[in-house]
């Protein structure tokens, strides 16, 4: 098909997007985003997203989406490290008063998670609702077909994505009062939305150790220990046996105060330095990919996790497919464990490089890429001759496939993408 210039344009503009958006870590962000540096906890970032016009005769009649669950409170080992050793600090009188507020304000966020620890905050809860009103306003025509009135909701077993479902369906349902909601989690669904990756114990254990080395290499915790602690190396010592435990305890605590922000505490802003919190921040994103990107190291055992879920994405886009199919959408709610691998599976804009761990800070950036709430959608448009088109958003954005050529703008053709995505999830032998 012959491309239109406005088309073309469109394309240019991706483009050019795609090169300020999925570049490497930003650390002048920190100074405007009081989240920033919070890696994969940052809470969802809403943004006034515009879409290419469709071509001539396309209306939109069916959806994909996988949502990671929204802002969340801290897992339990994460929560605990700086609390734990704060509190033996406070406890043996080896803290300054510096020391002593950090303390109460660690105490209070780790009391505000007992009996909670990683469950969904109540910003996540308006995430979702807020990204259920959004694609019902932006994609009315999905949603007002009466012939399409069932939606199908897949979650991971964990409660914080059980939750996520529940607020996403019931403001939809809010919304389209007659869509009829059919849910269903398990531990079939978990594998499926979240497959454990190849020898996976191998790749956090590297990746911590990467963490720790980033850390010693790049952190001085000179200043640190000097505000936060009385001058007496003997006691201290006692107490904070590894200074990058606690370190780590100190970020990951403070990751999640944008996520639980009703509690008025930033960790970040009021107790440490930007040449600090910029170091952990790089260490912190350089290990989650990892854990779960596109990396050189381990990205081929990472995205062949995926390949289950991708087949899934076919299978039930298939069915939307049949003559009288009355799906309108299918969505699934999981983790950055389940949308990082799927993204990196398919080549995703942003996510089709493969780089180092090492250096994945110059490329990546957790913060802006996997957000709280991250998603992708899969819009499917038909016209009258039975031609299916279908656009990626990820976290709502209108994004590209650099493998695939596009029919028009980011508009592609679903039979080159069906082929595509057929190919990549065949072959699920064990990765080499």
């Amino acid at each position: 098909m012959k491309i239109s210039l406005p088309s073309l344009l469109c394309v240019a503009a991706l483009f050019l997007f795609a090169q300020l958006t999925h570049a490497q870590m930003d650390t002048d962000k920190y100074d405007e985003d009081p989240d920033w540096g919070t890696s994969v906890y940052h809470p969802y970032i809403f943004r006034e997203e515009l879409d290419t016009k469709a071509p001539k005769g396309f209306k939109p009649f069916y959806i994909s989406h996988y949502g990671r669950h929204g802002s969340r409170r801290q897992t339990a080992s994460n929560c605990k490290n700086a609390y734990e050793i704060m509190t033996k600090a406070d406890q043996a009188g080896i803290l300054t008063p510096e020391g002593r507020a950090l303390y109460k304000d660690i105490a209070t966020l780790y009391q505000y998670h007992e009996g909670m620890m990683g469950e969904l905050a109540p910003r996540g809860a308006r995430e979702h609702r807020m990204l259920a009103r959004r694609m019902r306003e932006r994609f009315p025509a999905v949603f007002r077909n009466k012939k399409r009135s069932d939606v199908f909701c897949q979650s991971s077993t964990v409660p914080r994505c059980l939750v996520s479902m529940a607020n996403f369906t019931s403001s939809l349902q809010h919304e389209v009062p007659r869509l009829n909601f059919d849910y269903i989690t398990g531990e079939k669904y978990m594998d499926l939305l979240a497959h454990d990756f190849y020898k996976s114990s191998e790749i956090f254990a590297s990746d911590n150790r990467l963490f720790d080395s980033l850390t010693r290499a790049n952190v001085n915790p000179e200043r640190i220990m000097q505000t936060f602690f009385i001058d007496d190396k003997a006691r201290v010592g006692a107490i904070v046996t590894d200074t990058v435990k606690l370190l780590k305890g100190f970020y990951t605590t403070g990751a999640v105060c944008g996520c639980v922000e009703e509690l008025g505490i930033n960790l970040y802003k009021t107790y440490f330095t930007k040449d600090e919190i910029v170091p952990l921040a790089i260490a912190y994103n350089n290990r989650i990919f990892g854990n779960y990107g596109h990396s050189t190291e381990f990205g081929d055992r990472c995205s062949w996790a995926a390949k289950w879920l991708l087949e899934d994405i076919l299978n039930r886009a298939d069915k939307a497919m049949e003559p009288g199919s009355t799906l309108a959408a299918d969505l699934r709610f999981g983790h950055d464990t389940g949308i990082m691998p799927l993204a990196a599976l398919i080549r995703l804009e942003g996510f089709d490089r493969q780089v180092p761990r090492a250096e994945a800070h110059k490329y990546f950036d957790t913060a802006v890429m996997m957000t709280m709430a991250t998603n992708i959608q899969l819009v499917f448009y038909r016209n009258r001759n039975g031609l299916i088109l279908v656009k990626i958003l990820y976290n709502e954005k209108e994004t590209l496939i650099p493998e695939l050529s596009a029919y028009d703008g980011p508009y592609y053709k679903w039979s080159d993408v069906r082929a595509y995505f057929a190919k990549l999830c065949a072959d699920k032998s064990d990765p080499v």
